[in-house]
């Protein structure tokens, strides 16, 4: 998405113009709900995290002042929503030893009524998500380390040009590869749509 481009939507968007806000996300969702699956372990509150981001960034837009990439605001607000589901989590009882890589911003989250997991989707989340990583670190280099400068730093494409001096093609070409033999290592263990963000 050209910079004029990702500026109209996002004026659009400032004036309530949802269907703007979603052309302007929807390149990054997949990024905020893998950030997410991996932070929480736990598929459906990963979801659940990606939904509140959203949410809130559309609420907040008027607090994106363009200082850096509208990509990387979200990705805090990302992080953020993560943080306060892991101490929301955490006050319950539950942790998570990767719980400190996020910043945090003050605030108090509101916390939704949810019906505790059953024990057995409770463990099949945990195994899919440690597959996922799994997956992940199984990639040739040549693809993990790309999927891995898109999803866990963050970074657009221009920015990975900038750090590997690939062509933005070839990184369009490498992320997909990187994605397809994810989700076809999920969908062999786990099952066709195994992981939808895949």
């Amino acid at each position: 998405m050209t910079k004029e481009r990702e500026t109209d939507l996002l004026e659009q968007a400032r004036q309530g113009d949802r269907a703007a806000f979603e052309q302007l996300v929807a390149p990054l969702r997949d990024r905020i709900y893998w950030r997410a699956a991996k932070a929480v372990g736990d598929l459906d509150d990963a979801e659940d995290v990606t939904q509140e981001t959203l949410v809130k960034a559309f609420t907040r837009l008027d607090t994106f002042r363009g200082d850096a990439r509208f990509s990387s605001w979200l990705y805090q607000v990302g992080s953020n929503c993560i943080r306060m589901h892991l101490r929301s989590r955490r006050r319950k009882g539950a942790y998570r030893m990767d719980d400190h890589l996020f910043e945090v911003e003050s605030g108090v989250h509101p916390e939704r009524p949810k019906a505790p997991p059953v024990p057995d989707e409770q463990a099949m989340d945990g195994e899919l998500v440690h597959a996922l990583e799994v997956a992940i670190s199984d990639l040739p280099p040549q693809y993990g380390n790309i999927l891995r400068l898109w999803v866990e730093d963050g970074l657009d494409l221009k920015q990975i040009h900038e750090r590997s001096g690939l062509s933005i093609a070839a990184i369009k070409s490498r992320l997909h590869r990187a994605r397809r033999r994810v989700r076809d290592a999920l969908e062999t263990e786990f099952g066709v749509g195994a992981l939808l963000a895949a």
